[in-house]
Parts: structure tokens; sequence; C-alpha cells
């Protein structure tokens, strides 16, 4: 430094000191620039500078220009461009006091700049960062100003020499506005290279400037690829910049670009397989937590973020990711937004399993669609899967979306039932692995799943099973929120028998284990147990057995000699507490002997020594109390269990009797026969079956003769003495039955028949005040239980291969095939006794379908009777001679005239346990168990066998042409076995419809060839009755037609099953227009033959050009049967055109800005868009033509036309909602194949139905006779029918003129998007034709005496048609 320099610097120093700014300045205006900007230089490069030198330049200056020196701004300038090239330049640390000071006396003096100062000043820090990539932090606060003011400049004459050569050409002026030099500053800012790890601050800066929405979608995307290059760990920052930039514009692209690079992120990090790739994917999980804290708090301040975020997740519904999805779960913590995310995301989940669903099972168009995008399924468990580290802020709202969700699909909704199961599956799979992970939300749980069970929400009992699978995997995590159950269990009163039931199964670990909650739950339940009200204790009662269940059933299992003398209390305190309930009223000790008898059914009851000697002592005192005098026949004094007064029942002594029975044959079979010196439980037994197989009627006060009428005293008194006697006489034959020790086929035999004769007797006199029977049948007296009457049957109804196998898989100890044979032979005398066999499949059909107030059978005894109704029934009529005679064992060879056949029976019985099965979804497995049975299906076991699909298919494809061969040869003996069959083929269609999505959904090509063979078969077979010789059973009919509609996919050729169910890529497959042939050709037939029957009945001649040769028999088509079968198919139809519905929506649905994003070259979307559309428009034309036939023809009954014009009505909903689908998808084109379908359905099928509703609905108004004009319309019914008749006429067919409208509106919708003429194609003007007349009807219900109904009722709306204009009659 010079001495001059020396000199100023002193000179300016003092003059700082001083504070003469003023004067400071004045000296600088007498510098050349060179020396300021030396002067600054010199001041700012020490590093022992303090900056005071560059603050008196600056404020002096800034004094200058304030004093209106004409040289002050330029100075000033000088000064402030010499400040920022030196901080520009120097590598100081950013943080000290100096560059503080400098930056907040720049921000100072930043508004007396100059326009050429702010410039050069700007560019001079575009400069930096195009040379450095990054930018000053000590300018982080002044940049954004700077630029800001750069923007409100006006126009300015510059040279490539002020902006760098870069805003202007070489030694040329022009003329630039600030808006355009801050424009390009953003623009060249966004082009350069940034440093890693200067993006934040560069973002910063950007994002602190006003923008225009095209500065803020070139910066966001500008920082979106920046961020490709960062660390994980400087992530959330530039996501954090990034919101808020947002609140300039542009949300929904910046919020569509974040989730995308997480996205790609994780398909990267996914699949990791080495320990760095590991331990990346777990970094970004705990990044990705940070950025939803990020997200969640600019969403808090800026609601309009998540609307965007809202409205990203519904345009990419299909392909959200984990992130994004936990992204939307953490969004539902916000009070604004939680039930729109909530929906959003409950939607998502199921409406992915629906099309999944639906996509399996619709062969004709999945050929043609592309897989998901996303898996709802994998979504739900990757997120609880991360929540375990860095998401666990979304765990609570992940928690509120599976409990809502299980509320929902437990209410009926419009979404499938195995998709609401999967989804019920998948929330639960959820819930126990966050109860699992994350303590802080147990407590929450266990409330919610409380609540519902306390109010009894139509969810609760999945709440139920939820709970129990929570106690199962650990009791300990549940313990310490025992108390809100304890608190819930205050509520008990109000629970139903069900609920109360599964609450106590699902404590019941709590229960043994934990004193203090088991010392709650009896203080309950004997609370309740001796309330005031008995459906109350009846409630309790049946906790209470569970409690006792459950307590035996721990006694089993291996446990140390502590815990088993504990869990030996726990059984002695609750069957105390039962013994006091013995005591009590007739309906209490009815409910609990009813109960103990289920119980004492279980292999663990009969086996526990406690529990059977409790009960022993407590039976065998109550026994000596009602027991009569061996002088009597009667075994029971009777005469104390009625009332004389009252003549009710005071000791149902029936059940009571039952009960004794099973206990007694449980002690023999533990060889437990009670304390020394007391009466054996056996002898006792033996003499009560004596005596009762010798007693008469009049042995116990009854004549079958007498009043049992409910009408009278003493025909109650006879009446409930009747049902005590008969009670304790099936509680014999039940015991005589499953004794091992009195061996007497011909006791029971005997037995039954005063079981029959009382029943008879009681069955026709038991009437009630409008003398009418209450009892239907015997078997409604019996209180045999399932597994007494499955051991039986399966040995009178024995299978033959079983018989014939030594190696049967039933044959195993201790039931080998000795044994079986031995005893199939000892029961001969059952086997033969036709009503004996009869009854007791009556009683297991009772059982099973809960006619008798039994509780619900489980799945396992379910298949074991549908195995004895198949195998020991029902095959044996598919065995016939060669004469065509049935080869039938001589018991199911009778027939009574009165009774149902054995067979019939069986057949019900079947058909009972296919819809037991089907409703819980385990008909899967009915085919395994009647095939190929095993002990495993039989037997108590959560976890069914696993089974190779080929060998499944093949068990599945027996059993159906097993039930096919059965029905064939029933058919062939008609008329005797037409309601046998009619009963068979109702399970061969469950069968059917089960193994066509089996087939539908199938991966292996062998399983599928098998499926597709038999149910080709079968349609080709159910096709060929209806052209037979049947009766004209309308049922018959009707279920030959359902199986026929079940089986009808796979009549397309066997190439199409050929393909795997999903395709992972788009291949364009060629639209077959003969599918549809192929398929529903047999349809077509059926149909045509009603349309000729249809004619024949009404006396309408046929084409003779349509005339078949190989027309089926007509006979069976009556005015009875064609309404059956038209409504059987209007069903059909009415499904196959929601297929149809469901498809339309798969049409890719493109927004402006996707298609402005796509390549030029994909075109995968639009020719998709193309074959799907090709192949519904194919599917409703064909679906239209067989409706054509229906239209053109006069059903010969109202019922059958109202279905033709419903199915009219559903095709075009159908049609209208693909023309709406259309309007969305802004590229698929109109097309040959929709023309076709708009002209048949808008003109043909309109002018049919037209003519159709003028001859049925046209006459219905009652119009005047043209002899007799005032002679009304004589009414065939009531006014009241023929009001609801007229009503539901007038719905019917204005529903059907308003979806006219509504396609017609489409269709020109769609014609002027693009712009094509199709209004030629709507030739039937609904104005004109289907209008409503109200002022020409007269009121068709008054009666002939002319007393007209209420003015409200005649006021309803009617229809009235005009006659059609002649030209369109003659088209």
């Amino acid at each position: 430094m010079t001495s001059e320099d020396t000199e100023l610097t002193t000179q300016l120093a003092a003059l700082g000191r001083t504070k003469a700014y003023v004067e400071a300045g004045k000296l600088l205006s007498e510098q050349e620039d060179d020396v300021v900007y030396k002067l600054v230089e010199d001041d700012l490069s020490t590093d022992a500078g303090t900056g005071a030198l560059t603050l008196t330049l600056i404020k002096g200056s800034s004094a200058l220009a304030e004093s209106g020196h004409t040289s002050g701004s330029s100075v000033l300038g000088t000064v402030c461009s010499a400040c920022v090239g030196q901080i520009c330049e120097d590598s100081a640390d950013p943080e000290t006091q100096k560059w503080t000071a400098i930056s907040d006396t720049l921000l100072q003096v930043l508004p007396q700049l100059g326009p050429r100062s702010i410039i050069d000043i700007a560019f001079r820090v575009l400069a930096e960062l195009k040379t450095s990539g990054t930018l000053p932090t000590p300018l982080a606060s002044f940049l954004p100003m700077l630029l800001d003011t750069l923007g409100t400049i006006g126009s300015v004459e510059i040279t490539s020499e002020d902006v760098s050569a870069v805003a202007a050409e070489d030694d040329v002026r022009v003329t630039r506005t600030g808006s355009e030099l801050k424009a390009y500053w953003i623009e060249s800012a966004c082009s350069y290279k940034w440093h890693a790890q200067a993006s934040v601050r560069v973002c910063a800066l950007l994002r602190e400037l006003v923008l225009t929405e095209a500065q803020v979608e070139r910066v966001a995307s500008r920082v979106q690829r920046q961020m490709e290059c960062m660390e994980l760990m400087e992530l959330p920052a530039m996501v954090y910049q990034l919101l808020l930039l947002s609140r300039h514009g542009s949300k929904r692209n910046i919020v569509s670009g974040i989730f995308t690079f997480f996205d790609n992120m994780e398909k990267q990090l996914k699949d990791a397989h080495s320990d760095d790739e590991r331990k990346r994917w777990r970094e970004l999980g705990d990044i990705e937590g940070t950025i939803m804290l990020h997200i969640s708090y600019g969403i808090k301040q800026d609601f309009e973020l998540g609307d965007a975020l809202i409205a990203f997740a519904k345009e990419s519904s299909d392909s959200l990711s984990s992130f994004s999805f936990a992204c939307l779960l953490s969004l539902a913590r916000i009070h604004r937004f939680e039930d729109n995310v909530t929906v959003l995301l409950r939607t998502q989940l199921l409406r992915s399993m629906h099309d999944e669903d639906m996509r399996v099972g619709m062969v004709w168009v999945r050929p043609y669609l592309l897989e998901s995008g996303s898996d709802a399924q994998e979504l739900l468990h990757a997120v609880v899967e991360r929540s375990s580290y860095g998401w666990d802020q979304v765990t609570q709202s992940l928690i509120q979306l599976c409990l809502n969700t299980m509320d929902y699909t437990a209410r009926r909704n419009t979404y499938s039932p195995v998709a609401c199961t999967q989804a019920r599956q998948t929330c639960t799979r959820v819930l126990q692995t966050a109860f699992a992970t994350h303590e802080f939300v147990r407590g929450e749980i266990v409330d919610q799943i409380m609540n519902r069970v306390v109010f009894q929400t139509e969810s609760h009992m999945h709440f139920l099973d939820l709970l129990q699978l929570l106690v199962a995997n650990d009791v300990d995590a549940v313990r310490p929120y025992s108390t809100k159950i304890i608190d819930a269990l205050d509520s008990i009163s109000v629970m139903s028998s069900r609920t109360l039931e599964g609450l106590v199964r699902a404590i019941a670990p709590l229960f043994l284990d934990d004193v203090q909650f088991r010392s709650s739950l009896i203080l309950v339940l004997r609370k309740i147990l001796f309330a005031h009200g008995v459906d109350e204790r009846r409630v309790a009662l049946s906790g209470l057995f569970v409690l006792i269940s459950c307590a035996a059933q721990s006694l089993d299992c291996e446990a140390g000699q502590r815990q088993s003398n504990v869990r030996l209390a726990v059984l002695l305190e609750v069957l105390g507490l039962l013994r006091r309930c013995l005591t009590q009223q007739p309906e209490i000790r009815k409910a609990a002997y009813d109960q103990l008898s289920t119980l004492l059914d279980e292999p663990f009851a009969r086996n526990n020594a406690a529990l059977l000697s409790t009960l022993h002592g407590i039976f065998q005192t109550e026994f000596m109390k009602y027991q009569a005098d061996r002088s009597h026949d009667s075994p029971i004094s009777f005469q104390l269990c009625v009332s004389p007064t009252t003549h009710k029942v005071t000791m149902p002594v029936a059940s009571f009797m039952q009960c004794f029975a099973k206990l007694t044959l449980a002690l023999e079979s533990s060889s437990t026969l009670g304390p020394s010196g007391s009466e054996s439980p056996s002898s006792i037994w033996t003499d009560v079956c004596t005596r009762f197989s010798r007693a008469q009627m009049e042995d116990f006060e009854l004549d079958a003769n007498g009043d049992f009428a409910l009408d009278s005293p003493s025909g109650v008194r006879n009446n409930n003495t009747a049902r005590l006697v008969i009670g304790c006489i099936d509680a014999a034959i039940e015991y005589e039955l499953c004794s091992t020790t009195n061996t007497n086929p011909a006791l029971v035999v005997e037995l039954f028949s005063k079981f029959q004769r009382f029943s008879d007797v009681l069955c026709t006199r038991c009437v009630d005040e409008r003398k009418k029977r209450v009892i239907g049948s015997a078997s409604e007296l019996s209180h045999m239980t399932l597994p007494t009457t499955l051991n039986v049957l399966e040995l009178v109804l024995s299978d033959p291969r079983r018989m014939d196998n030594p190696d049967h898989a039933l044959n195993c100890a201790p039931h080998d095939h000795t044994w079986f044979v031995a005893h199939t032979s000892g029961v001969s005398l059952w086997a033969a006794n036709t009503a004996f066999v009869r009854h007791l499949l009556e009683i297991a059909l009772a059982r099973v379908t809960e006619r008798a107030g039994m509780c619900e059978e489980p799945t396992h005894r379910v298949l074991h009777l549908a195995y004895i109704a198949y195998s020991g029934a029902l095959a044996a009529c598919a065995r016939p001679l060669e004469s065509g005679i049935l080869d039938l064992p001589a018991n199911l060879a009778k027939r009574s005239a009165k009774a149902r056949s054995i067979l019939y029976v069986a057949a019900e019985t079947l058909v009972a346990c296919t819809s037991v099965l089907q409703s819980r979804g385990k008909l899967d497995l009915l085919h395994v168990a009647v095939m190929r049975p095993q002990l495993m299906l039989f037997a108590p076991n959560d976890d069914p066998p696993t089974i190779d699909a080929l060998l499944d298919a093949q068990y599945a494809s027996a059993l159906i042409t097993g039930l096919r061969n059965t029905s064939e040869q029933m058919l062939a003996q008609k008329p005797v076995m037409a309601r046998e069959a009619t009963t068979v083929l109702t399970s061969l269609h469950a069968m059917c419809v089960q193994l066509s999505r089996t087939g539908n959904c199938c991966s292996n090509e062998g399983a599928r060839a098998v499926i597709y063979k038999t149910m080709n078969e079968t349609a080709r077979w159910a096709f060929s009755l209806v052209g037979g010789e049947l009766p004209g059973d309308a049922n018959l009919l009707r279920n030959i037609t359902m199986v026929l509609t079940s089986c009808q996919p796979f009549l397309q050729p066997e190439t199409v099953f050929a393909r795997p169910p999903l395709q992972l890529t788009f291949v364009s497959v060629p639209v077959d227009v003969r599918m549809d042939d192929y398929e529903l050709g047999t349809l077509s037939r059926l149909i045509g033959s009603i349309c000729t029957a249809s004619r024949l009945l009404t006396n309408i001649e046929a084409d003779p050009n349509e005339t078949d040769e190989d027309e089926p028999n007509l006979g069976i088509f009556t005015a009875r049967t064609i309404p059956a079968l038209v409504t059987v198919l209007a069903a059909w139809f009415k499904a196959e055109l929601h297929q149809v519905d469901w498809a339309s929506t798969q049409l890719r649905r493109m927004s402006a800005s996707e298609l402005a994003e796509r390549p030029e070259n994909d075109a995968e979307d639009l020719v998709m868009s193309i074959q799907v559309e090709r192949r519904v428009c194919g599917r409703i034309h064909s679906l239209s033509q067989l409706l054509l036939q229906l239209l053109s023809t006069v059903m010969p009954t109202q019922a059958a036309t109202d279905q033709v014009i419903r199915m009219f009505h559903d095709l075009h909903r159908s049609f209208a909602h693909l023309t709406r689908t259309k309007l969305q998808c802004v590229q698929v084109p109109i097309t040959e194949s929709y023309i076709d379908c708009l002209s048949l359905i808008c003109s043909t099928l309109n002018t049919h139905a037209h003519s159709m509703i003028i001859d049925k609905y046209g006459a219905l108004v009652g119009s005047a006779d043209t002899e007799n004009p005032k002679k009304k319309t004589k009414l065939t019914s009531s006014k009241s029918a023929g009001k609801s008749h007229v009503l539901r006429n007038s719905t019917l067919v204005s529903s059907l003129v308003y979806q006219m409208e509504l396609t017609e509106k489409y269709v020109g919708m769609v014609a002027a998007k693009h712009k094509t003429p199709l209004a030629h194609y709507l030739k039937r003007s609904l104005a004109r034709d289907f209008r409503i007349e109200r002022d020409r009807l007269h009121d068709p219900l008054q009666d002939t005496e002319g007393n007209s109904l209420d003015e409200e009722s005649a006021d309803t709306t009617m229809l009235m048609l005009d006659s059609p204009p002649p030209d369109m009659l003659d088209d």
C-alpha cells in the first residue's frame, strides 16, 4: 500500500470514528473507482480486519447520496459493487460479525442504488454462481431484495459488458426492462451447475423471489433435477425449500415432482441385496420420515398444498408408492383433511382388490387389460413395516384407516364380497403388526375394539376376531390394557349371546392367567346371572359356558404342575357358579342343559375327569328327584315337571335327560362311573331305555285322541307333557345309539317307533288359536346333536369306497377297516329302517341350517355331513343298470306317498352344506372332503390341507361330474325324482360358480385344462337337458338355466383360457369377433326356443324362416315356466352388464398434462383403450342381439314382459355408461364397433321396445270398450293390487324413458366432441313416442259401482303411451 493510500485510509477512518459520513462521502467522490475497489479489497481481505473502513465507505456514500450530491449514487454503487465482489472472492467464514454487519448495511442502502449499480451487482453474483456453482452466504438476505428490486427497474440501455456478454450481442446496445433482466437472471441461474453443498442456499434464494407461474415451474424443475445428485441427508432441507416455493404457485407439479423422485429412489433400493444397499434403504426411510414432517408442517401453513396433494393422489391412485401413501396418511393427521384422505385411501384399497377380482373373473376382456399399477395390500404392509423406523408419525393414521375400512366393509357397499373379505383380512394383519411393533398405539387399538363391541356395530364380530388374535399372539402385550376390557364388561347385559361368546373366547387367556381380571369377569357374570331379566341371564350363561370350555380345554395342554393346579381351581370355581345356575327358572336351566350337552360333545370335555366327576354328582342327585317308582312303566315322574295350576313346564326334564345321557356316555368312555356305593349311570340308563320301550301314551296320562290345542288349559298341559316325553325318548335313543356297553339295535328301533308315534300325534293335533299346525315335522321335537347323527349316518349311509378299500384314508385307528365293516353290519337293522334314516338326515339338516335354534356348527362337521350325504346316498344314483333303472340300495329305493325320500333329504342336506360353506368362504374344501376325504378335514383344524392345483381341479371336476350324472339319472326316472334332480342341480350350480372362479385365477396349465373341459361339458350337457324330455317344472328349468349361465364363459375357445390370468406387459391382441358367438351360442338357442314357445302360447304364428330343424321340446315352455326362465336370464343379463360397466372404466383416461408429457411414439395406452372399447362394444352388441329376440316376441305373461323391459333398461344404462366414459377418454375415437352398438340399441331395439310397451302396458290403463264406451275394463284383482300393478309398470317405463334420454344426451355430447354426426342413429323420438299424458287417463282402479280411490291415490302418475306413427310401424 502506498503512502497516499495509507493517508486516505487514515482520513476515512477518522471521519468514520467521528461519524462525519458526508465528508467521507465527498472525499470518496474525489477518488477514482480503482482506488475505491483497492480500499475495500485491502480492508476485507485481511483476516484481522473488522470491516470498519468498508462500513464507513458505505455509510459515507449513502450520506452523500442523501444530501443530494450528483455523484452520491454512483459512488455508493461503486462501493457496494466492490463489497459484493470482495465477498464473492473471499472464502472467509461467513458467520463472523464482519460479514453480518456488511450484509445488513448493504441491505439498508439498497433503495439508494441506481439501476446500473443494481444490474452490475446482480450479474456479478450470477457470474460467481456460474464459476463456482455457489452463492455467498453473507448475501443470503441481500440477494432476494436485490433481484426483486431489479425486477422493478424500467427500461435500461445496456451493452454486453453490463451483463457479461450474455444479454446482448457484441458491441450492440439494446434496451431491456428490469423484469426481463430478472427473468434472464433466474433462467441463467437454473441453467448453471450448482455445487451439491450449496444447492439448498441457491434454492432458498430463488424461492424468496417474487416469481411468475412459469418461473416457479422452471425453478421447481431445476431443484428437482438437482436433488438427484445430492446426498440423502441434504434432501429434507431441499424438499422443505420446494414446499416453501410452492406458495408462489405450481403446487401440483411440485408435489408430483417430489413423489416421483422418491418413488424412483424406492424402486432402485427396494430389492437391496448387499449390506450397503440395505443400509442406504434404511437411511432412505429415516429421510422420508423427516420429509413427511416437513410436508405436514407445510400443509398446516398452506392448506392449498394439502388440496394439491389430494388431487395428485386421485389422479395417480393406480400408481401410488409407499412413500406417497405414507404422506397421505401423514396428511390425515390434520383435521381438515382427515375425512377426505381416509375415504380416498379406503377407496383405493377396496377398488384395487375389487378390480383384481373383476379382472380375474372376466375372461372375455382379460387379454386386453394390463396388470394393475399398484397393489394396495403391498402398500399397507410396506408402510406398517417401515413405520418401525422413520415413519412412526403415520402409525395412528394407518390404524384409523384400517379401522374405518373394517367398519365400511361390514356394511352394504358396491364392492364385491371377495374384495371386502380381502380388505378385512389385510387390515387385520396390519393392525396385528402395528400392535406388536408400536407400544404407543396398543391402548388405542384395544379401546377402539371395545367401543365397537359395546355398541355392537355391524363390524363388531370382526373386531372380536382381531382381539382374539392379539391376545393369542402376545397376552402380555394386552394385559396392561385389561382395565379397558373390564370397563366394557359392564355392558354385558345389552350384548347378544354371540357377541358375549366371542368376547369371552377372545379374552380367555387373560382369564386363565390374570387373577385380577378373572375376579372382575366372574363378578360381572355372577351379577348378571342373577339379574331380573331372563334374557340377560341367558346371555351371561353363554359366556359362562365359554369360560368352562376354555378352562377345561386348557387342562389338556402341557403345563407345569403349579399352572395345572391353578387352572383346575379356575374350572372348579366356574363350575360352582354353574351349579347355582341349575337352580334358577326353567328357561335358564333348559339353556344350561342344552349348552352343557353341546360341550360334552367335545373330546376335551369327555376326557376331563374333574369336569365329569363334578357334573356326575349334580346330575345323579337331580335325577333321583324325578325318578319314578320301578312299578310304573314310566321311568320319569312327569307330573312333577309340569305345574298343576299354570300347566307350564317347571323342570326341562327332556334337556336334562339328554345332557345326562351325554354325561353317562362320557363316563363310560373314561371308565369314571361315579363314587362307590351309588347306582351307576349305565344301569340307570339301561332301566330308562327299557321302560320307555314298553311304555304307552296312557302311562304318561296322555290320550292319542285327547286335546293338544294351545288355546285350552288341558291342551297346554297335554302338549307340554308330550313334548317332555318325546324329548326323553329322544335322549334314550341318542344314548343307545352311542353307547359302547349296551349294544341292542332292536331296542333303538322300538324306541324310535315310540318316538315316531308320539310325534305324529303331537304334530297332527297340536294347533294354535287359528287351528293351524304348530309343529312341522318330528325332527323339530328332537334334541339330538349333530355329532351323534354324524356318527350314526356314517354307518347307515356307508361309503362303498371305504367299505371296499382297506387303505381308504378314513380307515385308520381306532376306526380301521375291520371296525367299520363290523359296525356297518351291526347297524343293518337301522339302515333298513327308511323312516329312521330319514329322521337322522332331517335332524342333521336342521342343525346345519340352525332351524332348531342351535349354535353355529363348525366347518369340519358341515364337511363331514356333506361327505355322508353325497357318498352314502346321492352317489348311488350315478350308477344305473343297463336297462336304465337305478341300482339303489333298498333303503334309498323306498318311497313314501307322504314323507320325503331319503335321496331328497340328502340332496337338501348337500345344498344346505354348500350354502353354509359358501357363506363362510370355505366352499373350496367341499370337493376335497367329498371326493378325497381325510381325517384332518373332519376334525377341528384351523389350517386346511394344502393340495396341488392339478389335484384340486381334478377333485372338483370329479364332484361336478358326479353331481351331473346323479341329476341326469334322476331325470331319467321322471317324474318320480324330479324334485331330487332339482335340488341336486342347486348344489351343481354352486360348485360350477366356485370352479369357474378357480379356473379364471388358476396359473397351472394342467389344472386350467381340466377345469375348462369339465365346465365346457357341463354347459353343453345343461343345454342338452333343455332340448330333452323334461317335466314342465319351473324350478327344474330355472336351476338348469342357472347351471348353463354359470358355465357359459367356458364355451369360448380353449385358447382363451390357455393364457395366464394376468399380463405384466401390454401385448396387442387382435379382437376376435367370434368369441361371443362361441360363448353365447347356447343361450341364444335357448332364448330362441323361449320365443318360439311364447308365440305358440300367444297364438302368434312363428316365422317359417326362423324354424330350426333341431328345435327342442317346446312342451316344457309353459306360461308357468317361461317367466321363471326369463327371470334367470334377466339376472344373468344384469351380471354380464355389470362386467361391461367395469370393463368400460378400464379405458385409459389421460389428463392434459399427461398427454403433454407423454412421448410422441408412446401409443400403448391408446391402443389398449381402443381394443378394450372394441371388445366392450362387441360384448354389448352380442347381448343386444339376445335381447332383440325377446323384444321381438310377445311374452305370455306380464311378469315375463317386466323382466324383458328391465333387461332393456339395464342395457341402455350400460351403453350410456360406456358413452360417458368415452367423453373422459380424450384420445379414444369413435370406432365402427361403437356405431354398430348405437344403431342397434337406439334404433332397432327402441322400436321393438316401443311396440312391446304398447302391447302390454297400453291396455293396462283400462281404455274404454269400443262397443260400450261407458263400460270400463274389468279388473282381475282388488283395488290395492291393481294400484300396485299400475304403479310398478308406471315406474318401470318411466325409468326406461329417463335412461333413454340420458343415452341420447351422452351420444350428442360425444358427437359434438369428436365432430361426428350421430343423430341419425337416434331414429325414434322419445318426446313423441314415450311421453306421459296424465290428462288423457281415467282411473282404472275404480270398481264397477263407480267408487273411486281417494284424491291422493287418484293423482298418482300413470303411464299412457301414444300409438306410434304409421310410418314407424311400417318400419
